[in-house]
């Protein structure tokens, strides 16, 4: 990932409650991963929210960064009064698929065509409720 790419595709210090949001996971002045979510961009899920993108540096992986940052913005979706949330994984990263089946997503079966930097993939939606019982 290049870091001016991605820095290009957000406004920061923006003030405005419909926007996505990001977190960011640090260890000192080390970015270790981010989480950015808000509200679906999907037609058919008007009033859910979205995961937009997770991302963990490969050398922070299997220390509890994706699983503080996707717990973080579930939280903070149910705060913006959402009870559902989806995101989408590209068809067929394993890993990926198992880290959020691990969190209680499940694929919805909604599929579609995608283009990520020049390449033509699929991504399947993925779906939970943001009830907490208790």
């Amino acid at each position: 990932m290049n870091p001016e790419d991605r820095a290009a595709r957000y406004t920061f210090g923006e003030d405005n409650a419909t926007s996505p949001l990001t977190m960011v996971a640090v260890d000192g002045d080390v970015i270790l991963g981010f989480v950015t979510f808000g509200a679906s961009r999907d037609v058919d899920s008007p009033n859910e929210g979205e995961i937009l993108a997770l991302y963990v540096d490969p050398e922070a992986w299997g220390r509890g960064v994706g699983r503080a940052l996707i717990t973080s913005a579930r939280t903070y979706l149910r705060e913006m009064s959402f009870v559902m949330a989806n995101l989408w994984v590209l068809e067929g990263n394993q890993r990926s698929i198992r880290f959020y089946e691990s969190d209680g997503w499940s694929s919805d079966g909604v599929g579609r065509p995608e283009v990520v930097w020049g390449v033509a993939v699929k991504e399947v939606r993925y779906r939970r409720s943001l009830i907490v019982s208790v």
